[in-house]
């Protein structure tokens, strides 16, 4: 594996469509939010959860992010720990990147690659099993 430090522009290139799903997913967190409010009851958003009564793997992403909002952020983590903390590592890089203009660039060998994205589904498999489990 070989890891560079890159100039690059303080801006990512953001694209349209990333963030009008990340507003349409606070407009639908804010509408539950409301909605729960105003009737007493919770509002189930999940349609995978709702058609197969199981815990999709960003089921507790919504949940996490309202308890960051609260300062509770040890229950944020329980909701789901490997969605909150990609969450937390974007929002680090893109800081970084702000702040130095720089960009971690990492070149992995063939095998490297093959091992990285067998660990990525076994530590995702592992967080939907948590999920699943936990927040049922």
């Amino acid at each position: 594996m070989k890891i560079e430090l890159t100039h690059t522009s303080r801006r990512p290139p953001w694209p349209a469509w990333a963030l009008g799903l990340v507003l349409l997913w606070l407009a639908l967190g804010a509408a539950a939010v409301w909605l729960a409010a105003r009737t007493g009851q919770a509002v189930q958003l999940c349609l995978f959860k709702r058609l197969t009564g199981t815990a999709c793997p960003t089921c507790g992403l919504t949940r996490g992010l309202l308890s960051v909002l609260q300062g509770e952020i040890a229950a944020a983590w329980l909701y789901n720990p490997l969605l909150f903390s990609i969450i937390a590592i974007f929002f680090g890089r893109t800081v970084v990147r702000a702040i130095s203009a720089r960009s971690v660039r990492m070149q992995f060998s063939p095998r490297e690659r093959v091992i990285g994205w067998i660990l990525a589904v076994a530590v995702g498999l592992a967080n939907w099993a948590y999920v699943a489990l936990c927040l049922g």
